[in-house]
C-alpha cells in the first residue's frame, strides 16, 4: 500500500487545482521551496484529509480559514477540497478496490463533506477505514518539528504525551476518563439519592398520620354523602309534585290567556275594519263637500261670465250706434264737399264713389285746409288778381279733392271697425245664450245637500259602533292583564321550584360530582327526615373537627412508599454500577500500564540501536522514574555518545539533541509503522555529518515506508527519488513544479 497522489483545490494558498503524483519507484519525495511559499500547507492538507479537526494543529483560528482567502488579484474561494489516492493492491484498507480515494471538502458557510471513492460518507467512516493502518489519528505518519521539540521538552507531560501516543494507550486513557466521569456522576447520584431516601423516609412518617386522618375523613364524607343524597331525593320528590301541580295550573291559565288573546285579536281586527270604513266615509263626505263647493264656484263663474258678456254686448252695441252716426255725418260731409266741387266746375271731383261715413276729425281737417287755401288766394290776389286767381281756383279744387279722399279713407276705416264690432256682437250673443239660466241641456249638480246629510248620518252610526267596540276592548285588556298576571305568578312559582332543584343539583354536583338522573338512580333513601338531618349534622361536625385534612395524603403515602422502594432499588443499582466502574478503571489502568511498559521496553531496545547507528556508536536508554507508578512516572532519556559519559538530553548540543529526538521518532516508527511518512523540516538543526547518517536512515526506511520530506537541506534533496518545488510566482498563491531525479540521472 502506498500513496499515489495528493490533490488540492482552494486549500490555504493553493488557489488552483493542484495534484502531486507519487510513483511506486519514488520511495523518497522531497518538497522544497523558500520560506513562506506554502510547503507546510501540503502537510496540513494531508493531516486534514486524514481526519484532523484541531485548528491549532492545522495552524488556523477556525476551520473555514483553510479556504483560500483571496489576494489583490484573486477573489476568495467558497470551498476547500483535498483528496488522497492510495494503491490498495495489498488489501490493507478494508475495501474491495485496487485504488481507494478519500476526499474532504469544506464550504465557507461551515458545512463539510466527506467521500470514499466519490461516495458521500461521514468523518467517522474515514477514521474507521484508517484504523490499524498507521494512518489514523495519533500515529507517526506525520512528524513535525513540533514533535521533535516535544521530545526534547523539559516538561514531563509534553514528552510523556509523545510516548503514550506511541504506546497506543490513549484509547485506554479516553475510556478511563469516560469511566471516571461516569464514576463521579454515580457517586454524586448516590449522595443525592441517599439524601432523597432520607427525605422520603421523613415524609412517610408525616404522611402516614395524614393518611389515617384522610381515610377517616373520607369515610365520614361517604356516610354524609349517602344521607344527604337520601334527603335530596326526598326533597326533589316533593318539589316535583309541586312542579307538576303548578305546571297544570299554568297550562290552564295559558290556555285562557290564549283564548282571550284570540278574542281580543278578533275585536281588534273588527275595530280596524270599522275605523277603515269610517275613514272612507269621512273621505266620501269630504269629496261630496268639495264637489258641492266646486259646483257653487262653477255657478258663480257662469253668472259672472254672463254679466260680463251682457256688459260687453251693451258696450259693443253702443259702439255700433256711434259708428253708424259717424258714418252718416261723414257721408253728409263728403256730399257737401262734392257739391262744392261741382259748383266750381272742377273736373277732378267725383262724389258718386265716396263712402257713406265721415268723422269729426276729417271735418276739422277740411276746415283747416279751406282756411289755408283762402289765405293763399288772398295773398296771390294782392299781387296780381288776373294772374293768380285761376291758379288759386285750381289749388282749391285739388284741396277739396284731397279732403274728399281723406274722408273716404276714414270712411273705410269706420266700415272696417263696424264690421269687427258686428262680429263681436254676434259672438257675445252666442256665448250669452250658453250662460242663460234655463239653457237647454244644463247639467244637474253632482253633490246634493240631502246626499251629504245621509252620509253624515251613516258616519255617526259608525262612530257609535267604534266607541262601543273600544270600550269592549278596554275590558278585554283588563281581563288579559289579569290572566297574564296569573300566568306570570305561576311561572315565577315554577321558576322558584326549578331554581331550588338547580341549586340542589349544583350542590350535589360540586360536592359529589353527581347529576339529578344519577342521584335518582342511586338506592339511597331516608325514612325519617328529621332523624336523618340530625345524623347528618353530627357527621358534618366530626368532619369539621378533622379539618384541615390532606385528602391526597393516602395517595401521596402510597406513592412515597413506592418511591422509597424505587429509590432503594436505584441506590442498589448505583452501588453495583460504581463497583463495576471502579473495576473497569482498574482494568483499564492495568491494560494501559501493560501496553505502556511493553512499548517502553521495545522502544528502549530499538532506540539504543537507532541511536548507535545515528551517532556511529554510543549507547542510549529510556527509563521510567521509580518513585511513581508507571503511568504517572516521568520518562528519563540518558545517552552516552561515543567516547563520552552518560548525559541527559539537556547537556547535549543543539544538533545532538535534534538527532537524538529523530532517533526516538524513528524508533517509534519502527514500533508503529505506516504506509507513508511525512517529515516536516526535522533535519533543520543537523550538520553535514549528521545529515549524511540521517539520509542513510531515510533510505533504509524507504524500503518499507513511502517517505515525503519537506526540507531545505541539499543532502536530503539528493537522497530523494523525486522533488516537488513550491513557488509563489503570484503573491499569495502557491504553485507546484516537479522533477524526477531517477529520470534526470539516466
Amino acid at each position: 500500500m502506498f500513496l499515489k497522489s495528493l490533490a488540492l483545490r482552494g486549500f490555504k494558498t493553493f488557489a488552483e487545482s493542484t495534484e502531486l503524483e507519487f510513483g511506486a519507484a519514488a520511495r523518497i519525495t522531497a518538497i522544497v521551496g523558500p520560506n513562506g511559499c506554502g510547503k507546510s500547507n501540503l502537510l496540513d492538507a494531508v493531516r486534514w484529509v486524514l481526519g484532523e479537526d484541531n485548528c491549532r494543529q492545522l495552524r488556523v483560528a477556525a476551520l473555514t480559514d483553510i479556504i483560500f482567502a483571496g489576494t489583490n488579484r484573486r477573489k476568495p474561494l467558497s470551498l476547500a477540497e483535498v483528496g488522497l489516492l492510495f494503491d490498495n493492491s495489498s488489501d490493507k484498507l478494508n475495501l474491495p478496490f485496487a485504488e481507494v480515494g478519500i476526499r474532504r471538502r469544506v464550504f465557507r458557510e461551515g458545512e463539510s463533506e466527506f467521500f470514499i471513492n466519490k461516495n458521500l460518507c461521514r468523518l467517522k467512516d474515514i477514521r474507521d477505514l484508517l484504523l490499524d493502518t498507521g494512518l489514523g489519528e495519533g500515529t507517526y505518519s506525520i512528524i513535525t518539528q513540533g514533535q521533535v521539540d516535544a521530545v526534547l521538552s523539559s516538561k514531563g507531560e509534553e514528552r510523556r504525551a509523545v510516548f503514550e501516543e506511541a504506546a497506543g494507550i490513549n484509547k485506554y486513557k479516553t475510556r478511563k476518563l469516560n469511566a471516571e466521569k461516569k464514576l463521579i456522576a454515580a457517586e454524586q447520584n448516590i449522595l443525592r439519592i441517599n439524601d432523597l431516601k432520607i427525605e422520603v423516609g421523613e415524609q412517610l412518617l408525616t404522611l402516614e398520620e395524614q393518611a389515617r386522618r384522610a381515610r377517616e375523613y373520607l369515610e365520614l364524607q361517604k356516610e354524609s354523602k349517602a344521607i344527604e343524597i337520601g334527603l335530596t331525593k326526598r326533597q326533589i320528590s316533593g318539589l316535583l309534585e309541586r312542579k307538576a301541580k303548578i305546571e297544570a295550573e299554568l297550562a290552564t291559565a295559558r290556555q285562557a290567556a290564549h283564548e282571550q288573546l284570540a278574542t281580543e285579536q278578533k275585536d281588534e281586527a273588527e275595530l280596524i275594519g270599522l275605523k277603515e270604513r269610517l275613514r272612507k266615509k269621512e273621505l266620501e263626505i269630504d269629496e261630496l263637500l268639495v264637489k258641492l263647493d266646486e259646483e257653487k264656484d262653477r255657478q258663480r263663474d257662469r253668472e259672472l261670465n254672463r254679466r260680463f258678456l251682457e256688459g260687453e254686448l251693451e258696450r259693443e252695441e253702443r259702439r255700433a250706434r256711434e259708428l253708424a252716426g259717424q258714418k252718416a255725418e261723414l257721408l253728409k260731409k263728403i256730399e257737401e264737399l262734392q257739391t262744392k266741387a261741382d259748383e266750381g266746375n272742377s273736373p277732378h271731383l267725383s262724389v258718386g264713389n265716396c263712402s257713406p261715413a265721415v268723422g269729426e276729425a276729417v271735418r276739422s281737417l277740411f276746415a283747416q285746409m279751406k282756411e289755408a287755401v283762402a289765405l293763399f288766394s288772398g295773398i296771390f290776389s294782392f299781387f296780381s288778381e288776373e294772374a293768380v286767381f285761376p291758379h288759386a281756383e285750381q289749388k282749391l279744387n285739388e284741396a277739396i279733392q284731397l279732403k274728399i279722399d281723406l274722408l273716404n279713407e276714414e270712411l273705410k276705416r269706420l266700415e272696417t271697425e263696424s264690421e269687427r264690432v258686428g262680429f263681436g256682437l254676434q259672438a257675445h250673443r252666442s256665448q250669452l245664450h250658453v250662460y242663460a239660466p234655463q239653457a237647454a241641456g244644463a247639467s244637474q249638480p253632482a253633490a246634493r245637500p240631502e246626499t251629504i246629510a245621509a252620509r253624515r248620518a251613516e258616519r255617526d252610526r259608525l262612530r257609535q259602533e267604534i266607541d262601543g267596540l273600544e270600550e269592549k276592548k278596554r275590558r278585554e285588556d283588563r281581563d288579559e292583564r289579569s290572566s297574564e298576571g296569573r300566568v306570570t305568578e305561576l311561572e315565577i312559582a315554577l321558576a322558584k321550584i326549578e331554581g331550588e332543584m338547580t341549586g340542589l343539583s349544583e350542590k350535589l354536583f360540586n360536592e359529589y360530582n353527581l347529576t339529578l338522573p344519577e342521584i335518582d338512580a342511586l338506592p339511597h333513601t331516608v325514612a325519617n327526615a328529621a332523624k336523618a338531618r340530625a345524623e347528618l349534622d353530627e357527621k358534618k361536625g366530626r368532619l369539621r373537627a378533622l379539618e384541615p385534612v390532606n385528602l391526597l395524603a393516602v395517595e401521596e403515602f402510597e406513592k412515597s412508599r413506592d418511591r422509597l422502594s424505587y429509590i432503594e432499588a436505584q441506590l442498589a443499582d448505583l452501588d453495583s454500577a460504581r463497583d463495576s466502574l471502579r473495576a473497569l478503571v482498574s482494568e483499564l489502568d492495568a491494560r494501559a500500564e501493560q501496553h505502556f511498559l511493553r512499548t517502553m521496553e521495545q522502544l528502549s531496545l530499538v532506540f539504543s540501536e537507532t541511536f548507535a547507528r545515528l551517532f556511529s556508536g554510543g549507547e542510549a536508554v529510556v527509563n521510567l522514574s521509580a518513585d511513581r507508578p508507571p503511568l504517572e512516572a516521568e520518562i528519563e532519556i540518558s545517552v552516552r555518545p561515543p567516547g563520552r559519559r552518560w548525559l541527559p538530553l539537556s547537556q547535549l548540543s543543539g544538533g545532538e539533541r535534534s538527532l537524538c529526538a529523530i532517533a526516538i521518532l524513528f524508533s517509534l516508527m519502527k514500533i508503529r509503522p505506516s504506509p507513508f511518512c511525512f517529515l516536516d523540516e526535522v533535519d533543520a538543526a543537523l550538520d553535514e555529518a549528521n545529515i549524511s547518517r540521517f539520509t542513510d536512515m531515510l533510505k533504509d526506511f524507504a524500503s518499507t515506508t513511502q517517505i515525503l520530506v519537506i526540507t531545505h537541506n541539499k543532502r536530503t534533496m539528493a537522497a530523494a527519488d523525486s522533488i516537488y518545488g513550491v513557488t509563489m510566482e503570484e503573491p499569495g498563491v502557491s504553485k507546484i513544479i516537479s522533477m524526477k531525479l531517477t529520470g534526470a540521472a539516466a
